[in-house]
């Protein structure tokens, strides 16, 4: 799957739930799901640094 393809799939899955939630669901659902997506981020980096990965781990 292509970033395309994937950038298609995770808006259309945000409209359907957003289509059937409520605003407060909605927004537990974001501040859940942005949470989620920091700390695997988190941990991904820590596990390739303990692994000796190459890739650099960068702050934005």
């Amino acid at each position: 799957m292509d970033a395309y393809d994937w950038s298609t799939g995770v808006y259309a899955t945000a409209v359907a739930m957003a289509k059937c939630m409520t605003t407060e669901e909605l927004s537990r659902t974001a501040i859940l799901l942005t949470q989620l997506g920091t700390t695997l981020g988190t941990l991904a980096a820590l596990r390739q640094m303990e692994e000796g990965g190459t890739g650099a781990v960068t702050e934005v």
